[in-house]
C-alpha cells in the first residue's frame, strides 16, 4: 500500500530526477502536514523527522517496523533505477558507446 503510493508518485515525474532524492521529498512533504489518508497515517506513526535550524533533515524509524518501512522505501527507489536504467540501456547499440 505504502510503497504503491511511493510509486505512483514516482510516475507523476517525468525528470530525470533520482528516485532516492524524490522519496524524502515525498516523505518530508508528508511529514510536515497533516495526514489526510491511510498511507500518510502510518506514515506519521512509523517515521519521526527531525529538521536543523539550516533546514537541513533526518528520518529515522520509531521503532523496528518503521525501519524496515525505511529500508524498504529506500531499496524500492534503488530497484526502480535500475529498472529505469534497464529501459534506458535495452534500445542501445554496442556501437552507440563508440569515441567520438
Amino acid at each position: 500500500m505504502i510503497i504503491q503510493a511511493f510509486a505512483d508518485y514516482l510516475q507523476s515525474f517525468e525528470e530525470d530526477i533520482p528516485s532516492v532524492v524524490l522519496l524524502s521529498k515525498w516523505v518530508k512533504n508528508i511529514l510536515e502536514k497533516e495526514p489526510e489518508n491511510n498511507v500518510e497515517r502510518v506514515i506519521h506513526h512509523e517515521i519521526n523527522y527531525s529538521k536543523n535550524k539550516i533546514g537541513m533533515f533526518m528520518m529515522t524509524g520509531k521503532g523496528k517496523s518503521g525501519q524496515i518501512l525505511i529500508e524498504s522505501l529506500y531499496n524500492f527507489a534503488l530497484s526502480y533505477e535500475q529498472h529505469k536504467f534497464a529501459r534506458w540501456i535495452h534500445d542501445k547499440n554496442a556501437t552507440d558507446f563508440e569515441k567520438s
